[in-house]
C-alpha cells in the first residue's frame, strides 16, 4: 500500500512542479489562466492573497498539514520536488557502500530565527524578507531567470537556423542582478540537497519551519514498531529529512516531510503511518540508555500555539491594515504594474516570485534593483526602455497568485493611473533641434497629448493632460530625444484617470462623385 502511496505522491509532485515551470516560461505565450492553479495552491501566496481570495487554499493547505503532516512540502511545493530530484542523482554517484543519509539533530535555534526574521517583518508590513526565502518565490525566479535564459538562447539559436519559421523569435537576452541571485539560490538549494537532502527544508525554508509546528498536531503520523523493529538502518538511511531517530526509535514529525521512504524500504513492516491525533506517553519514552532527554508533549503543542498565534496576529494586522511598512521612509521611485494599487501594497504582499515578470507580453516589466528600496528588491517594477504598457493588456494582474496585484477587468486597467507624464520642453527636439515631431501625440491610447502651436517657426509642441494620462509610458518609449522629453512620474497610490472625451464625428454628405 505505501509503495502505491509513494508512487501517486511522487506522479503528482511531478506534475505540479512541471505545471509550475511551464507556467513560468510561457506565460505571455499562451492564455493565461492555463496553469494559474497550481501557482495559487502556493503557501505564502495563499498566506498573503487571504483578504484578495485565497483564504480557501489556505484553510485547504493548514487542514492537509493537520491531517497528514507536511505533505505540501514533499508534493506541493516545486522546490522540494527539485530537491529530491537532486538528492536522487547524487546517490546514483555514491558508491552503494557509503550511507545515504544519518539521522542529525534538529537546527531548532537557526530554524526559529530565519522563521522570526521572515514573519516578523511580514507581520509588520513587508514581505521583503520571506520574497528571498519563500520555496515557491524563488523557484519561480530559477524559472524566469535561469530556464527562461535558456529557452531564449534556444529559441536565438534555432531562429538562426530556421529564419523563416514562426515557431522561433530572436530576444534580446540580458543578464540582470535578479539572474546572479536566483543562479546562487540555485546552486546553495543544488550543494544542499545533494549532500544533505532536505537540509534546505529543514532549516532554512520558514515555510517548511511553519508547517513543522503545525504537522505536530496532524493526525496521522509516521511511527517505528520497537517491538518490531530490528535496527537494519534502512529507514535511517533513505530517510531525505533525516529525522529519524532510530537509538530512541523516534521520528521528529516536525521534520518529517512525508516521503513514505521509510516505510517502503522497512522489510519488517516496522514504520507506519497510524492515527494518533493525541500523543501517547509511551511516544515519549526513551531507553535507559538513552542520550537525550525526552521532549515533553507540551513542548510542542507551545511551539505550535505560538507559532499559530503569530499567523492569526499577522492575519489581524492585514485585516486592520493599519500598520506601516518597517521602512520608515522607503524609496519610491519606481513605478508598479496595474493592479498593485499602491507602492506599500506591492510591498507587503509581492513575494518576488515574477509570474508578472514572465507573463508580460512587452517584457516591460523587471525585478527591481533599488527603485522601491532595500526593502523592495526584486519586486515588479516598470521599465519603458524597450516598449510601453498596453492599453488593453491586463495579464500582469490576472497571474499574480497572492493579491500583490489585484484582478483587472480591461475596462478598469485602462482607467488604472499608475503615473503621470511630465513634459520638459528643453529636452524635447523640438525646442533642440527645431524640428517637428509629435511621436507622443500618435502613440497616446487615451489622447491625453495634444500639440499646440510654439514659436514663430510654425511648430508645435506636446500639451499634456494629466487627468486623463494613466502612465503607459507609450510617449517615453517613442520620444526620439537623447534624454527623454517625456518622463512617467509614478503614482504612489494608484489613481482612477477621467475618461477621455469622445470626439464627435460630424456626419458628412457624399455627392454622386463620391466628395
Amino acid at each position: 500500500m505505501y509503495k502505491f502511496l509513494k508512487r501517486g505522491r511522487v506522479a503528482v509532485s511531478i506534475l505540479i512542479t512541471v505545471a509550475v515551470t511551464l507556467a513560468f516560461l510561457f506565460f505571455s505565450n499562451r492564455e493565461t489562466d492555463l496553469f494559474n492553479g497550481f501557482l495559487k495552491i502556493q503557501f505564502v501566496p495563499a498566506l498573503l492573497g487571504v483578504f484578495t481570495g485565497s483564504a480557501i487554499i489556505l484553510v485547504l493547505l493548514t487542514v492537509l498539514t493537520l491531517l497528514f503532516g507536511r505533505v505540501y512540502c514533499s508534493t506541493i511545493c516545486p522546490l522540494g520536488t527539485l530537491q529530491d530530484a537532486t538528492s536522487r542523482t547524487a546517490s546514483l554517484f555514491k558508491s552503494k557502500k557509503s550511507r545515504r543519509f544519518k539521522y542529525s539533530s534538529p537546527k531548532n535555534l537557526m530554524r526559529y530565527l530565519i522563521l522570526g526574521a521572515a514573519g516578523i517583518p511580514l507581520i509588520f508590513g513587508s514581505s521583503a524578507v520571506i520574497a528571498f526565502l519563500d520555496p515557491y518565490s524563488n523557484y519561480g525566479k530559477i524559472s524566469s531567470e535561469i530556464t527562461g535564459r535558456l529557452e531564449q538562447y534556444v529559441h536565438n539559436l534555432l531562429s538562426t537556423v530556421f529564419p523563416d519559421s514562426i515557431f522561433f523569435r530572436s530576444y534580446s537576452v540580458f543578464i540582470a542582478g535578479s539572474f546572479i541571485f536566483a543562479l546562487a539560490f540555485l546552486i546553495l538549494v543544488l550543494a544542499m540537497s545533494a549532500l544533505r537532502g532536505r537540509l534546505y527544508c529543514n532549516t532554512i525554508c520558514p515555510v517548511g519551519t511553519l508547517l513543522g509546528f503545525i504537522s505536530r498536531f496532524s493526525a496521522f503520523k509516521p511511527e517505528i514498531n520497537r517491538e518490531s523493529c530490528n535496527k537494519c538502518t534502512l529507514c535511517v538511511t533513505n530517510c531525505k529529512a533525516e529525522c529519524i531517530d532510530l537509538k530512541n526509535s523516534t521520528i521528529d514529525e516536525s521534520r518529517c516531510v512525508g516521503c513514505l521512504n521509510c516505510m517502503t524500504v522497512c522489510k519488517k513492516g516496522a514504520v507506519t503511518y497510524k492515527y494518533s491525533w493525541k500523543k501517547r506517553e509511551e511516544q515519549n519514552e526513551v531507553p535507559a540508555n538513552a542520550a537525550s532527554e525526552p521532549v515533553p508533549a507540551s513542548s510542542g503543542r507551545r511551539d505550535a500555539l505560538i507559532t499559530l498565534g503569530l499567523v492569526g496576529t499577522f492575519l489581524a494586522v492585514k485585516a486592520v491594515g493599519k500598520v506601516a511598512p518597517l521602512a520608515a521612509k522607503p524609496k519610491k521611485d519606481g513605478i508598479a504594474p496595474p493592479g498593485a494599487v499602491s507602492i506599500d501594497n506591492l510591498k507587503s504582499n509581492c513575494t518576488a516570485c515574477q509570474a508578472c515578470v514572465t507573463a508580460c507580453p512587452n517584457g516591460i516589466i523587471k525585478p527591481a534593483t533599488g527603485e522601491y528600496g532595500t526593502d523592495g528588491l526584486l519586486m515588479p517594477v516598470l521599465s519603458f526602455d524597450k516598449h510601453f504598457c498596453g492599453y488593453d493588456c491586463n495579464v500582469c494582474t490576472q497571474v499574480c497568485p497572492n493579491g500583490a496585484l489585484i484582478p483587472l477587468e480591461i475596462e478598469e486597467k485602462r482607467l488604472t493611473q499608475i503615473g503621470k507624464v511630465r513634459f520638459n520642453l528643453k529636452k524635447c527636439i523640438v525646442f533642440t533641434d527645431k524640428t517637428d515631431c509629435g511621436a507622443c501625440d500618435e502613440h497616446c491610447p487615451t489622447k491625453a497629448i495634444t500639440m499646440i502651436p510654439w514659436g514663430e517657426e510654425g511648430l508645435f509642441i506636446p500639451k499634456v493632460n494629466r487627468n486623463i494620462c494613466i502612465g503607459c509610458g507609450g510617449c517615453e518609449y517613442v520620444c526620439p530625444a537623447k534624454e527623454k522629453a517625456m518622463i512617467v512620474e509614478p503614482n504612489e497610490v494608484h489613481a482612477i484617470a477621467q475618461k477621455p472625451k469622445e470626439e464627435k464625428q460630424e456626419k458628412v454628405k457624399v455627392d454622386e462623385f463620391g466628395f
